[in-house]
């Protein structure tokens, strides 16, 4: 995963954090956080499958004799 991509998405995270605190609206609030919170999950999925492929990588090939 590219390190533009993550930087690309902790900037619209902040963001979206940044809007909720100044909107007026509790639902536009609560939008914003929820929005926040998914794209949060996303990195850390994408995260935990970068982590696994580059684990797998590293693994010897197995012996299929």
């Amino acid at each position: 995963m590219s390190a533009e991509l993550i930087t690309n998405m902790r900037a619209r995270i902040d963001q979206c954090r940044r809007l909720a605190k100044y909107i007026n609206d509790p639902r536009t609030t609560e939008a914003l956080l929820k929005m926040a919170e998914e794209g949060e999950a996303d990195l850390r999925r994408l995260e935990a499958e970068d982590s696994a492929t580059q684990a797998e990588l590293k693994m010897p090939p197995k012996d299929e004799g």
